[in-house]
């Protein structure tokens, strides 16, 4: 992954320009010492004057007003809020004309930001003070006083508080009268940016001291950067969380979600003041201060499954190769690619405005359907989800709206750790509850129900809940999910079980994934890949006698699975490298001749391996299913023999029901 990187050849402002930020998908404005406010077009390559401010206004701040379903029209969503350097705020409207300005802060205002709901505003200055006002710019509260500039300033996703730079430390200040305020070191410097993910609830920090770091709510580091021969002056978050970029003297540097490097470029710019994600996470705008502004557009991802590897090469090509057969093709689309997703024999593509469905036996013959600003797409076997700004939508493969669930006002902040899809249903965690998942069942034709079944389950753990994974095979009454807790404890239950219980797996789960084959699930710890071969055992016995585990070095800080295949794991480290590791490839094996009912295939393959972890799989599978001679044969070669003995007594009891 890398960035492209474009140019205009001659600067539009005059002097150092401290501010920009995205109207939409195209469109940027951008102002600076200059006092004028441009905006411009990226498919044209065209720049236009808006207005020229008086020459009192020095902008060193800017923010769009929120798009949002539920609060403004789309003339409020052209609305710009720009702080100054004479302590005052401006809301400026889209023709660039003044509607307000208010004095807000002795010496320089340095922050101004629209909360993430679009009901108010928060302001920082030089002063040390950070204030909130309404969305007219009427003062509400004066929320700090400090006697050190505050220079970075953040709501938290759910605007419940806000996020402060003090001298070298971070700072969370709950909005809530009874709320408590999380404080801790975060650099040898002073804090000169910080951004606040909706996605990942993550924040990251850059300082004087040249470093970048990630945090999370409760203060704990979660990675840091390489030290950089100069501050870092501007950093932000990529919408869906999965990224972020950093900018500093002459270096733009695009890092993953664990802080290690995609790229790095070294523009002649001079200091970067600001760094600006689109909304759909494919390009940046940045503010630098030789007067010039640089876009960048994200190229370079690559995707694989299987023998198909996938990878956009630019904007709108993107190209396909089976590694097997040696044939490969460039796909070339009408406009700019902004999400990709591979599996399941399909290859989906969303452009700005379309989605194209293409079949990985014939790929030249996509099927499309419109879309309008998509954020994330998920497969599964007999359906892809699309998240948009709007909503979640549904789709078979042949472009079929199957379902249309309600999850709440934002779901373009529903995160890939927050939602999961399996064949027949789809599982998102609530946003405002994260103690809750909701289950909807999908109609994918395949799904038989009663007029008494609900099409919509609803879950609630005892704690919050980080992540959610639907298991991939299997009937729609038999269907798991499990479910990391922030105390990274491990979960499980069957979905449509009259009496839900959640049984705990393991503690200290840093990661988790469904195998797509079997219901094989795979969990990472720090120093070791964890299978569960049967994780609806139940007993903790079962369970302990059925769980593979394999001892790995050098995972890093936060490492996550990539994919399960045939019992070969694919992870990555905490540093970008990928690891796999052989680690059930025969119970996979034994796990597709059960569910195929093959059970003499399944006591040849325990018999011919002979491993004890096999065994109890069988033993503990065939109990499941009634096959009381495989589970004897099972239990008796492991030394289960009070099960052996169990079964014996069965046996002889009611023969004629066995």
């Amino acid at each position: 992954m890398k960035l492209k990187i474009s140019s205009f050849k001659e600067p539009k402002h005059t002097g150092s320009f401290t501010c920009v930020c995205w109207i939409n998908t195209e469109d940027v404005f951008s102002c600076g010492d200059d006092h004028k406010l441009y905006k411009w077009n990226l498919i044209n390559n065209e720049c236009l004057l808006v207005t020229t401010f008086p020459e009192d206004v020095y902008p060193t701040d800017m923010h769009l007003f929120p798009k949002t379903n539920t609060v403004g029209n789309k003339q409020q969503h052209d609305v710009v809020l720009i702080a100054a350097a004479d302590g005052k705020f401006h809301i400026v409207n889209h023709n660039g004309r003044i509607e307000k300005s208010v004095s807000a802060h002795q010496g320089a205002c340095l922050v101004a930001q629209w909360s993430p709901d679009g009901a108010g505003l928060l302001t920082a200055g030089e002063d040390g003070f950070v204030k909130i006002w309404s969305r007219n710019g009427l003062l509400r509260s004066t929320v700090i006083q400090s006697d050190v500039p505050c220079y970075s300033s953040k709501w938290s996703p759910d605007s419940s508080a806000i996020l402060y730079t003090k001298g070298d430390h971070l700072v969370i200040k709950s909005l809530n009268s009874n709320g408590k305020s999380t404080k801790w070191k975060a650099h040898e410097g002073v804090i000169l940016c910080t951004a606040w993910n909706a996605n990942n609830n993550c924040i990251v920090s850059g300082g004087e001291d040249g470093y970048s770091k990630i945090w999370d709510t409760f203060g704990q580091q979660i990675s840091v950067s390489v030290k950089h021969d100069q501050p870092i002056t501007s950093i932000n978050w990529c919408p869906a969380g999965d990224m972020f970029a950093i900018g500093s003297y002459n270096l733009i540097r695009l890092c993953n979600d664990n802080g290690w490097s995609h790229c790095l470029d070294r523009p002649s710019t001079g200091s970067i003041y600001s760094i600006v994600f689109s909304s759909d996470g494919t390009q940046l705008a940045a503010a630098c201060a030789n007067g010039h502004i640089l876009f960048a557009h994200i190229i370079d991802r690559e995707f694989s499954w299987k023998n198909y590897v996938c990878r956009q090469i630019s904007r709108k090509v993107v190209s396909i190769k089976d590694i097997l057969s040696d044939q490969n093709d460039q796909l070339d689309y009408p406009d700019r690619v902004i999400q990709i997703a591979l599996g399941f024999n399909h290859l989906v593509v969303a452009t700005v405005k379309q989605c194209f469905i293409h079949k990985l036996t014939s790929w030249n013959t996509p099927v499309t359907f419109d879309l309008k600003e998509s954020t994330m797409i998920i497969l599964a076997e007999r359906c892809l989800c699309v998240i948009e700004r709007a909503g979640i939508s549904v789709y078979s493969y042949m472009g079929r709206l199957l379902a249309s669930p309600r999850v709440g006002s934002r779901p373009e902040t529903i995160g890939r750790a927050a939602v999961s899809l399996g064949p027949d249903s789809l599982a998102v965690i609530d946003q405002t509850d994260r103690k809750v998942i909701y289950v909807f069942d999908l109609p994918t034709g395949l799904v038989v129900r009663s007029s008494t079944d609900s099409t919509t389950t609803k879950l609630t753990h005892k704690m919050t809940v980080s992540k959610v994974a639907l298991s991939q095979i299997g009937p729609v009454n038999e269907r798991q999910i499990a479910l990391l807790d922030y105390n990274k404890d491990l979960y499980v239950v069957t979905v449509k079980d009259s009496k839900q219980k959640f049984f705990k797996l393991g503690s200290q789960v840093l990661s988790i994934m469904w195998s797509t084959d079997t219901e094989l699930l795979v969990g990472l710890r720090a120093s070791s890949v964890v299978a569960w071969c049967c994780p609806r055992a139940g007993q903790p016995d079962w369970l302990a006698l059925t769980t593979v585990s394999k001892d790995i070095s050098d995972l890093g800080r936060n490492p996550s699975i990539m994919s399960v295949e045939e019992g070969v794991v694919s992870v990555y480290r905490g540093n970008g490298s990928l690891l796999r590791v052989s680690l059930a490839s025969f119970p996979e094996k034994l796990l597709k001749h059960v569910a195929a009912n093959m059970w003499d295939a399944a006591l040849q393959l325990c018999r011919t391996v002979e491993d004890e972890t096999l065994w109890a799989c069988l033993g503990v599978l065939a109990w499941q299913h009634n096959q009381l001679a495989a589970a004897e044969e099972a239990f008796a070669v492991i030394r289960q023999y009070h099960q052996v003995c169990y079964i014996q007594h069965l046996r002889n009891t009611i023969p004629e029901k066995l």
